[in-house]
């Protein structure tokens, strides 16, 4: 086993609950991560699902941690933090914001007094705006970010995710601000304050709503922001036995799908092979569909629609995840210890770095397991900075990536270094063009505009010799090269991994398929919404009283694979800080839902069948869901974690007479009597607004939030505080909003957000910057159709 690329980072880890992934992501890159945990353990303890009163929630986000216990209300146990920080690389921590501060260890005190101090603080809402103390949780922040609205049917209520999204999305997306700002470090030698808020964080992650709504508002128009469903672009078929998903985007698809229903010469107009021309007959399309399967098994149709070119995957329950032929044969699951003495099946990592797998070695922590070697702990001081502190930049300046990504994930990827400095060029061709570009039948659409603002465009054709040749020269100057296209696509026009290699030993390679490059099913196609049904999401992402999959229209979790992408190639170039050599990353994209899925599918192994479909309902606490409140499809979710929060609701709602009821006061008899509970909340809540209803919670320190639409967040004052908002007159669509970033930090610059660039727009600049042509020799090859440029 080669070393990992974070080998010799040290991490002090103090989250609880909000972004405890960020720290494992670290220690399975081979950090040195200390979770330091209050006297009786962290509050994630407590969390859902348990095994024999283990919770696997904390298992499984603190796995490859050391443990040590501090009670940070203790002027001694501060001392004792302080005197680790010299020798420390990095602090996460999650505390209220200005809680550090009241016991003297402000992250700017901290980072002041040890300059390479890295420090990340993870915050619901961010350290500064209107929301910045208000209470969270998983569930409120998953309806305020825009995870919830798409979520379910119109007759029911909008669905919650089912899954700690909020706390993972913030883990990774922490784990990202940390790694750029080491490489930048490296450049300055000092650390710095970074700032993340969960809410931005996972608003960036959920799909490309913001940015569409933004357009269409601009043009003057109105935004339908409402569920339907699996709707008509990520449609949900009954099989004769279980569920599949079938998306068909491309034309090629369209035929194949055209032929698979007999041809008929009806469905022969061309105008059917746009998406836009096939919603005028989607009812009739979908009857036809769900006949051709009715008679078929969910992997059977798989199967022959793979089979055919169609982007078709099954929904998969948990324990068939468990059991699926692909991701045994991937180690999708290893059967590893998660508490003393305890094994299970424990998803292996999200990551593979050079053909090993980056994830979990060694359980988690027991409370203050590693106590007794604090004394030698770190031994050594980390090198202080010997140059003043700079003025703040962009950490990823210098860099210069060739983004060949294509829908959300490598585009994302690529996205993120080019907010953050790096010189990232978009190749395309009007050939093989990215198709969230041409989605809408022309070269620029709000969902292309949103992942590929902030880069170059370079249009070349790589099926020309000349244009190879033209791509490999560009590869000699290149840091980093992102792809998420087929699989073996890269290698067969001659840019695989070991080519690239060859043309430049430190190059960094990020791919991202949808089912990983290896495995029994490798060569299936799809894209992001293609792995929630064989993830296992679709069907826990349900109503808990019925059987077929209410569905969701978000496209997650493109955008978080994007970032898990973007965090394998960081690492790998930490690594090749020390070796000088590169490496090739790899994020199999259906992994990002298994293991953001990680604790239910290891409580699904130990207890099979009991893992299921909750609805808007949790295992932490009660009462617990979502509540209409006045007006037309507004709602709120209300979230009760424990006996003091149904207590601080009741005083909310005035003390009533139905909650007077002393089986209410525990846990057990809420629960069993959640119907009622639920029914008096309604009623409570109906006759306010959202916003109300929230204040007077909030007020009363009870964890709520209303549920927002991308139109709602683009109006809300925390989010325009908050400088989320970047409005920018984009090229071929006019005004429209990007998503602005989720964290802020003291030792970088603002964002670099400019418009997304034509098909092909700075060929020509390329040419002559990067590869030294002559204004004749590029206008012979792009008359030649080896380059291309804009149209006219």
């Amino acid at each position: 086993m080669s070393e990992r690329a974070l080998a010799g980072l040290r991490v002090l880890d103090l989250c609880d609950e909000l972004g405890d992934l960020a720290g494992r992501l670290l220690a399975d890159f081979g950090a040195d991560v200390l979770r330091v945990e209050p006297p009786g353990g962290a509050r994630s303890r407590s969390l859902p699902p348990f095994h024999d009163g283990t919770s696997l929630h904390f298992a499984f986000r603190n796995a490859n941690k050391r443990g040590i216990c501090l009670d940070l209300e203790e002027a001694r146990d501060r001392a004792t933090l302080c005197d680790l920080l010299p020798r420390c690389d990095v602090l996460i921590e999650s505390h209220a914001p200005g809680r550090l501060a009241e016991l003297d260890l402000a992250p700017e005190t901290l980072v002041a007094r040890n300059p390479s101090l890295v420090v990340l603080s993870i915050s619901p809402f961010g350290q500064t705006g209107p929301y910045r103390d208000w209470l969270a949780t998983d569930a409120t922040l998953a309806a305020v970010a825009g995870m919830q609205f798409k979520a379910g049917i119109a007759a029911k209520a909008p669905l919650l995710p089912p899954c700690a999204a909020a706390s993972d999305i913030s883990g990774v997306s922490g784990a990202f601000a940390v790694t750029s700002a080491l490489i930048q470090r490296e450049r300055t030698g000092h650390g710095q304050c970074i700032d993340l808020s969960a809410l931005e964080a996972v608003a960036q992650c959920t799909d490309w709503s913001f940015s569409n709504a933004s357009s269409i508002r601009a043009r003057g128009q109105d935004s339908a922001e409402m569920r339907m469903g699996s709707g008509p672009m990520y449609t949900i078929y009954t099989c004769k036995q279980g569920y599949v998903r079938l998306v068909i985007l491309s034309p090629r698809q369209w035929h194949a799908m055209r032929e698979w229903l007999g041809d008929p010469e009806y469905l022969r107009d061309p105008i059917y092979d746009s998406f836009l021309g096939r919603m005028q007959i989607a009812e009739a399309l979908q009857v036809m569909i769900g006949d051709l399967f009715s008679s078929m098994g969910h992997e059977e149709v798989s199967f022959e629609a793979q089979r055919r070119g169609i982007v078709c995957t099954p929904v998969l329950s948990p324990g068939e995840v468990l059991t699926n032929d692909h991701f045994v044969s991937r180690g999708t699951f290893v059967d590893l210890e998660y508490a003393p003495g305890a094994r299970g099946p424990v998803a292996s990592g999200f990551f593979e770095l050079d053909g090993e797998r980056q994830g979990p070695r060694e359980r988690a922590p027991e409370v203050g397991e590693h106590d007794a070697l604090l004394a030698e702990l770190w031994a050594e001081a980390k090198t202080a900075p010997r140059d003043p502190r700079p003025a703040p930049s962009l950490p990823l300046a210098g860099l210069r990536v060739l983004d060949f990504g294509i829908g959300g994930v490598g585009v994302e990827a690529g996205r993120l270094f080019g907010e953050y400095g790096a010189d990232v060029i978009k190749v395309e061709s009007r050939s093989y063009p990215d198709f969230i570009r041409v989605v809408m039948s022309t070269e620029m659409s709000a969902s292309f505009a949103s992942s590929s603002r902030s880069k170059r465009g370079f249009g070349v054709n790589l099926k020309e010799p000349e244009g190879l040749a033209l791509m490999e020269r560009l590869v000699e100057q290149a840091d980093v090269v992102i792809e998420n296209n087929s699989t073996g696509t890269m290698a067969d026009i001659g840019l695989g991994y070991e080519r690239l290699r060859e043309l430049n030993p430190r190059i960094v390679m990020a791919s991202s398929q949808l089912l990983g490059s290896r495995g029994v099913w490798a060569d299936w196609i799809g894209y992001g919404p293609s792995t929630q049904p064989i993830g296992g999401l679709v069907h826990l992402w349900n109503y808990s009283d019925q059987e077929d999959p209410a569905g969701s229209t978000s496209i997650f979790p493109d955008h978080l694979a994007g970032r898990f992408t973007a965090l394998v190639a960081l690492a790998a170039l930490l690594r090749r800080s020390r070796t000088g050599q590169g490496g090739h990353g790899e994020v199999a994209q259906a992994e990002t839902v298994t293991g953001v899925l990680g604790d239910w599918m290891l409580a699904e192994g130990l207890r099979p069948g009991s893992v299921g479909p909750m609805g808007n309902r949790n295992e932490r606490g009660a009462p617990w869901g979502s509540y209409r409140c006045a007006g037309e499809e507004q709602w709120v979710a209300i979230t009760v974690r424990n006996d003091e929060d149904w207590g601080r609701l009741k005083l909310a709602l005035g003390n009533p007479d139905w909650a007077e009821d002393s089986a209410l006061d525990t846990l057990e008899g809420r629960r069993e009597a959640h119907d009622r509970i639920d029914e008096q909340l309604a009623e409570w809540t109906s006759s306010q607004s959202r916003m109300s209803v929230t204040g007077t919670l909030q007020m009363f320190a009870v964890p709520v939030a209303p549920m927002f639409t991308a139109t709602d967040q683009l109006n809300d004052p925390h989010f325009q505080v908050r400088g989320y908002p970047r409005w920018r007159d984009q090229q071929d669509l006019g005004w429209i909003a990007f998503e602005g970033p989720s964290f802020q930090a003291s030792g970088m610059s603002d964002v670099a957000i400019f418009q997304a660039p034509k098909l092909g727009e700075h060929t020509r600049e390329i040419c002559d910057e990067l590869l030294g042509l002559s204004t004749e020799e590029v206008e012979k090859l792009v008359a030649a159709g080896v380059l291309e440029v804009p149209s006219a």
